[in-house]
């Protein structure tokens, strides 16, 4: 089955989520980029948290990738104020996810991804995809080593795929 990992990440830890997972499937590895990028600033998670909220997107570059290509699609995002990040937003907002499995995953410093996967899942849905699974990698106070091990971890449990 074709796969397709696209994610968002500010801090660098959703993309080492993301590549974990795009190795482990042998998957194509997509980063969705906003036109002006944020800094990992206390202003940049307030107003982007706000956003979120607000289920709002943000202006992102156009990504060429056409997802009739691939069955199943991988969705990364941080959580921010329990709900995906405003790019993944964007992402979701403008593409026809029609036929496709998707996975959300999310990358956070909590414990409980429940808000975010109901909020992302409803995108999801009304975008013509069917949510097929989701994982959560908690990144608080965890080496960059340990959440690509617990990455390799979900992909091998969830969906029977070892790197």
């Amino acid at each position: 089955m074709k796969a397709l990992v696209v994610y968002y990440s500010l801090t660098g830890k959703t993309r080492l989520v993301a590549e974990a997972v795009a190795e482990a499937l042998n998957a194509k590895l997509v980063e969705i980029r906003e036109t002006k990028p944020r800094k990992p600033r206390a202003f940049t998670y307030l107003s982007g948290s706000f956003a979120a909220l607000a289920n709002r997107g943000s202006s992102i570059h156009l990504i060429d990738v056409d997802l009739r290509e691939h069955e199943r699609v991988f969705i990364g995002s941080p959580v921010w104020a329990s709900r995906p990040a405003p790019a993944v937003n964007s992402f979701i907002y403008g593409s026809d996810l029609q036929g496709r499995d998707v996975i959300p995953f999310f990358t956070m410093g909590g414990n409980d991804s429940s808000q975010a996967l109901a909020n992302i899942s409803a995108k999801i849905e009304r975008s013509s995809g069917k949510v097929a699974g989701s994982f959560t990698i908690t990144t608080n106070k965890v080496s960059n080593e340990d959440i690509v091990a617990r990455a390799k971890d979900a992909v091998k449990e969830h969906y029977g795929q070892t790197v």
